[in-house]
């Protein structure tokens, strides 16, 4: 049954949320267009010595529209957020909520499909967005040929000299997974804490419910943000941090996988914690609209 929630789910978000990952590519490859014209033709009147005002013309609004262009890009990710979260305001506190919760599955599956999903299409509007900026970064980016070549080298150096440099102080394949394994439960716990703050600022709220799930989240992520201060310091006491000499290869290594698992408890306790509450307001105390 979960899978068939997934695939509705995905389906209502794609209408809206893949129209916007292809938009978010085609406006990256205006902008790397653009912004190459205003580099050559910037270029070519700096060689010809000339200050045509049509060429002038031309620098000024490429160079404004690719602009303009980046900060949308940018933008796309809050977007792609608003509306996941619309979607789960939608299926769960609006009038829609009165089909969803007459479903026969348990009200955890319905929490799992929306927090899958949700997650599923961030992380393909993370992944879209670093595929836009390193197609502007090599091909938008140069003066004299089609790629730009010490961006191209840098990634190159990274690759044959910054990362062998660091296997000599940590476990950078262990590392990797790490990384991406915390960062996972990282957004599942940021995920349901948006949900969450949606579900309590639904039940104290008749009007303006998404003022006031926009206040829960501000006063939620105060309490987060006290928790994981709290609790990364009584981890760095109990692991003596501060008496820690580092000096050795053994030392860091040891160091940053314990730092680092220690924020993957942090984050996976706050994904379980989040989604029990708001597993049981849907449970014993549903306001819908």
């Amino acid at each position: 049954m979960l899978k068939k929630l997934m695939k509705h789910d995905f389906r209502a978000l794609s209408r809206t949320l893949f129209p916007l990952q292809i938009g978010i590519l085609g406006g990256g490859l205006v902008a790397t267009l653009l912004t190459a014209l205003t580099i050559r033709l910037g270029q070519n009147t700096a060689n010809t010595g000339g200050s045509a005002l049509l060429r002038q013309l031309i620098m000024g609004v490429s160079a404004t529209a690719s602009v303009l262009i980046g900060v949308a890009i940018m933008a796309s990710a809050l977007v792609t957020l608003l509306l996941i979260c619309y979607h789960f305001y939608r299926s769960f506190l609006a009038n829609e909520g009165y089909l969803t919760f007459t479903l026969p599955v348990s009200t955890s599956k319905l929490i799992w499909s929306k927090l899958l999903t949700g997650m599923f299409w961030t992380l393909i509007n993370g992944v879209v967005i670093m595929v836009t900026l390193l197609v502007f970064s090599v091909f938008g980016t140069t003066t004299d040929s089609f790629a730009n070549m010490e961006v191209l080298h840098a990634f190159r150096l990274f690759f044959t000299e910054i990362l062998p440099e660091a296997a000599q102080y940590v476990n950078v394949p262990l590392m990797a997974v790490e990384i991406v394994v915390i960062s996972i439960i990282a957004l599942a716990a940021q995920m349901l804490q948006i949900y969450f703050a949606i579900v309590v600022g639904g039940q104290v709220a008749k009007k303006n419910r998404i003022l006031a799930a926009i206040g829960m989240y501000l006063l939620i992520n105060m309490g987060v943000g006290i928790i994981s201060t709290s609790f990364m310091s009584l981890v760095a006491f109990g692991e003596g941090v501060s008496s820690m000499a580092l000096e050795t290869v053994q030392e860091v290594s040891r160091f940053m996988t314990s730092v680092f698992g220690w924020y993957g408890v942090l984050f996976a306790g706050l994904a379980v914690l989040f989604f029990f509450l708001i597993r049981s307001i849907f449970k014993k105390n549903l306001n819908l609209q």
